[in-house]
């Protein structure tokens, strides 16, 4: 078998967390990962990407994002690659943190041959967001007695530096909603359940639209709406992906769709 494709457009259906901060990614490798309850009991393990994070701060965080079931993939020695005949799922936590660094500009390439350490000394701005729910994998309660907690993952909404880029200048894709809510931006920062609702009339189950189509559909549709315009800007922004994944819907580059 030969190192797997980390490129999200091949993927299939199916401690504390760093997040509206800057993040430098100083090492990324593969590893099985153990899910345990507070007592140290081993409920489910997993091969998972091993992400180790420092902030502005000095602070450092390894964070483990689920790729799927050892018995489907092979860590290499250097845990640089998987090895697989299978798929990793779009309802992995690894999928939704590379599909956002796509989203965010990340050469589509840059994982093509697998090798996951190319993201070394990558430094992003993440935010948060909300894990997938997953069958067969139990979730207990804080506090016996309450409901499960909503978790979420650190992924990313910015780029600052990347080790790909040869110039050595940081790519710059945005602001980050702690920054934009920093800057007194309320339209932008508020904009989220106009741009949902609006969304929810133009894609139904199934459906696919790219950007510039939902853009071209506003326009039209919301000739007379006074969030037209910070709709507009929000839909091409980075935070709009984030916004669509964390509600129900598929980002696929420009692409956006609603599974059935």
């Amino acid at each position: 078998m030969s190192p797997l494709s980390m490129n999200p457009k091949t993927f299939a259906e199916g401690g504390a967390v760093p997040v509206d901060r800057n993040l430098t990614w100083v090492e990324c490798r593969f590893n099985l990962f153990d899910y345990t309850t507070k007592s140290g009991e081993i409920v489910a393990t997993t091969v998972a990407a091993a992400i180790k994070y420092v902030d502005d701060d000095k602070n450092e965080y390894t964070q483990q994002y689920s790729v799927g079931d050892p018995a489907r993939f092979t860590v290499s020695e250097d845990g640089k690659t998987l090895e697989s005949d299978a798929t990793p799922s779009k309802s992995s936590n690894f999928y939704l943190l590379i599909n956002a660094l796509f989203n965010c500009g990340a050469p589509e390439t840059i994982l093509d041959a697998g090798d996951i350490s190319v993201l070394d000394g990558l430094k992003t701005h993440n935010i948060g967001l909300p894990e997938p729910k997953r069958s067969g994998l139990a979730r207990t309660p804080a506090v016996e007695g309450q409901p499960v907690r909503e978790r979420v993952i650190s992924v990313p909404d910015q780029i600052i530096t990347a080790p790909w880029d040869k110039a050595g200048k940081g790519k710059t894709t945005g602001k980050g909603k702690a920054a934009a809510a920093g800057n007194g931006d309320a339209d932008e920062v508020n904009i989220e359940p106009a741009t949902l609702a609006f969304v929810a009339t133009v894609i139904g189950a199934g459906d696919t639209i790219t950007r510039q189509a939902l853009a071209q559909r506003m326009f039209k549709d919301l000739a007379k709406d006074p969030n037209r315009d910070a709709i507009a800007k929000f839909i091409f922004k980075p935070e709009f992906t984030v916004t669509m994944l964390s509600n129900g819907y598929d980002v696929d580059g420009d692409n956006i769709s609603k599974p059935e």
